[in-house]
């Protein structure tokens, strides 16, 4: 026998006589949130809850009746079995209300802990049966020769003491059993004005989209809560031209249009899956409850793209009658494998948990932005669910790409069958968070594998590097309407954007210029259009809509020029910089009392200063002349300082972008690490040293107050004296010290 202790599944909250159910995915994983009928292996009859607290349960011939109906709901290391009609059962002791170790129903509601209420469950796995044990008394839930039903000590080959849990399928209060699933003939729900169709003062949140002549949004009013209505049907798509868009009523909420951290998009809302959509077990099956959405920069994929969609497929199972139905759903997170992905390349399902049909589940998704841990200058791009009380992360690729966080939610694709959704309880807030930023990126030409370089000024050709690292090599791409502006990123030379002109152009026919304008600019020869390859995930830049596309030619020259797609001289990478940041540290501090520790005025310090950088060329600079740049990541001496000039303040930046720049404070230290004294020096009288002070001095002056304050350990060696009439101190403590 194993036990399933360990399995985790989440009570329900629902009203009586709500039927739905689970599929047994696999054995000995018992599934959440379903109504189970209990039969008796020896008997083949069914556990009976009785109608009234301390009346002994009984057993039914049938299944159907709601009293033979329970749920199976875990209190902490136990289980209650809960009754649909009144509450859990109960395991008396030798003096039960309805005689020795005689279960009753009770009135008392799951969770619970009482002893005497809670169950261990175990699994036989070869015969697919389970075993109520009553806490740990050793004794299980057992029917009589007589009918009754005790918890007594039995042995597993006893079957009077097994049971098969049996999922219950019934129909929900509000579910739409019509048969015939085409749209009605009157066009009663034909709606060809407009797709915002709706109920005034709807219960759900968000804006309609209703593209199916079967059904209209509606509301019901079943367990106590007001339920949207979502029902579509396979080809009932009147709006979209055949074979292309899906049936669906979907509600689509106010996107969050800003791309800096903290900006999202939240939604909450109950939801209760009836149907989806069956093509006959093909990867077609399912239907999506909700999708996460957004747009995106440099082209790829359709307008309006998903960046994740949740899917649900549907598990068949017995009804009890011997007819197959969809008794509970797999949902996956169908989620692009980049910008713009569509179809089995494009996506890939991930599993993210089982939940019952009719099973009232409690829904939140957010879409945003957060910053990534392992670096504060990127952001993470998140589509983050919880269903069902279990939480499904997951960051979107290409963070840098995305331009918005959008929901939408309700019933959508039905390629065979029928879908029908319940939403209750919805909610939706976004926040927006601007991010003044600019994707700085790289262009790589596939076939060279060079870099395009902007020119040295204004109407002078852009040419081509080996090495990306230099800031002439950078760009942003600057949208502009249906276009883009290639805007350089160089500091000096030609630091505007991209010039595309014919074939009486400044630096030749068709030779790309460099320019000094600014984005955004609409001129013809000014804008590109970016067409992405989903497949190599690679560009082409074409001027305007010329059918020409920014080529690098045999001769290095970079032209726009007609070419196929499969010219890799037309075809580029845009390969994104990493944001500059630098950081620094101090090392090797050096401490020179110049051979006069009496005297401060002449002390000096040395340092090495280290600065490192990510995103960035190979040097560095500074704008105080009297230190020394050089190559990031190596240890470069400073100095000497005079102490006495007390505290130095910098700041050292990127030699090719100065925009990349950090502050310096190097604190002036007020002693050495070691001092070491064979002399009598007069003045002063007070003597520091960060770590050791060693003497072997002999001290003549007498009237005077002498001390020594290290901040280790002070040595006084061989030779060391003091005169008569002098006072002399020693301290372990900083130099500062009073």
């Amino acid at each position: 026998m194993e036990s399933i202790r360990k399995i985790t599944f989440k009570s329900l909250l629902i009203c009586c006589f709500a039927f739905f159910s689970i599929s047994m995915t696999a054995q000995g994983v018992l599934p959440s949130g379903g109504v189970f009928r209990l039969q008796n292996v020896a008997t083949g009859q069914f556990l009976a809850g009785a109608d009234s607290s301390t009346s002994a349960v009984t057993m039914s011939n049938s299944g159907d009746d709601p009293s033979t109906h329970f749920r199976i709901v875990q209190s902490g290391s136990f289980y209650n079995i809960d009754s649909d009609i009144l509450g859990v059962i109960r395991a008396p002791g030798a003096s039960g209300p309805a005689g020795a170790f005689v279960v009753v129903s009770t009135a008392t509601n799951s969770p619970t802990t009482d002893t005497d209420k809670t169950w261990t469950l175990s699994y036989n796995s070869t015969e697919d049966t389970y075993r109520f044990e009553s806490q740990t008394a050793g004794r299980f839930m057992y029917q009589e020769l007589n009918g009754d039903v005790t918890h007594v000590v039995a042995p597993d080959t006893d079957d009077r003491s097994n049971w098969e849990l049996i999922p219950f399928v019934g129909i929900a209060p509000d579910e739409d059993t019509n048969p015939d699933l085409a749209c009605p003939d009157s066009g009663i729900y034909q709606n060809n004005t407009t797709t915002n169709v709706d109920i005034p003062n709807s219960d759900n949140v968000g804006t309609a989209d209703d593209r199916t002549c079967y059904s209209d949004y509606s509301e019901s009013s079943v367990y106590g809560q007001t339920w949207g209505v979502y029902n579509i049907t396979v080809n009932s798509n009147h709006w979209d031209p055949p074979n292309t868009l899906q049936p669906r009523i979907e509600r689509s909420l106010s996107r969050s249009k800003e791309t800096g951290v903290g900006s999202y998009a939240r939604f909450t809302g109950t939801l209760r899956i009836l149907e989806v959509g069956d093509a006959a077990g093909t990867n077609d099956d399912g239907s999506y409850l909700m999708q996460a959405k957004g747009k995106h920069l440099w082209g790829g994929g359709s307008a309006d793209p998903a960046i994740c969609l949740y899917l649900a497929k549907p598990i068949y199972g017995d009804d009890g009658n011997g007819n197959q139905v969809q008794i509970s759903f797999d949902i996956y997170r169908e989620q692009i494998n980049y910008r713009g992905g569509e179809g089995s390349s494009g996506r890939t399902l991930v599993f993210l948990k089982n939940v019952a049909k009719n099973e009232i589940v409690d829904i939140e998704l957010e879409v945003g932005f957060r910053e990534d841990p392992n670096d504060p200058n990127l952001k993470i791009h998140y589509s983050d669910a919880i269903i069902g009380g279990d939480a499904f992360n997951w960051n979107i690729p290409h963070p840098e790409r995305g331009l918005e966080s959008g929901i939408r939610y309700g019933a959508y694709r039905v390629k065979g069958g029928r879908a029908q959704m319940r939403w209750a309880n919805t909610t939706y807030e976004k926040a927006e968070v601007v991010d003044d930023s600019e994707v700085v990126v790289k262009l790589k030409n596939v076939e060279t594998e060079e870099f395009l370089t902007t020119a040295g000024g204004s109407a002078q050709p852009v040419t081509m590097s080996n090495s990306g690292t230099e800031q002439n090599t950078h760009w942003t791409l600057a949208k502009n309407g249906a276009y883009y502006n290639i805007d350089s990123q160089s500091d000096s030379g030609g630091t505007g954007i991209l010039r595309a002109p014919g074939a009486g152009g400044p630096a030749g026919p068709y030779v790309v210029v460099s320019t000094l304008i600014a984005p955004p600019s609409s001129d013809t020869d000014k804008t590109w259009t970016i067409d992405y390859d989903g497949t190599t995930h690679t560009y082409r830049f074409e001027s305007s809509t010329a059918g020409r596309f920014l080529y690098h030619n045999t001769d290095g020259t970079v032209t726009h020029s007609i070419a196929p797609p499969t010219d890799n001289r037309s075809v580029w990478e845009i390969i994104i910089c990493p944001s500059c940041s630098l950081s620094h540290s101090i090392v090797n501090m050096q401490y020179d009392y110049q051979g006069t520790p009496y005297d401060a005025a002449d002390d000096t310090y040395t340092f090495d200063l280290i600065v490192s950088g990510t995103g960035a060329s190979q040097t560095w600079d500074t704008d105080d002349p009297n230190i020394i740049g050089g190559n990031y990541s190596t240890s470069l001496p400073q100095g000497p300082f005079l102490v006495a000039n007390g505290d130095l303040d910098f700041s050292v930046f990127d030699t090719l972008n100065s925009n990349c720049s950090t502050q310096v404070t190097v604190t002036a230290p007020t002693c050495g690490q070691v001092l070491s004294l064979a002399t009598d020096p007069i003045f002063p009288n007070t003597y520091l040293a960060e770590q050791l002070i060693e003497s072997t001095a002999h001290h003549t002056s007498q009237g005077i107050t002498l001390t020594y304050i290290a901040g280790q350990e002070i040595s006084l060696d061989p030779g060391f004296s003091v005169d008569t009439n002098t006072i002399f101190e020693a301290y372990i403590g900083p130099c500062n010290s009073n």
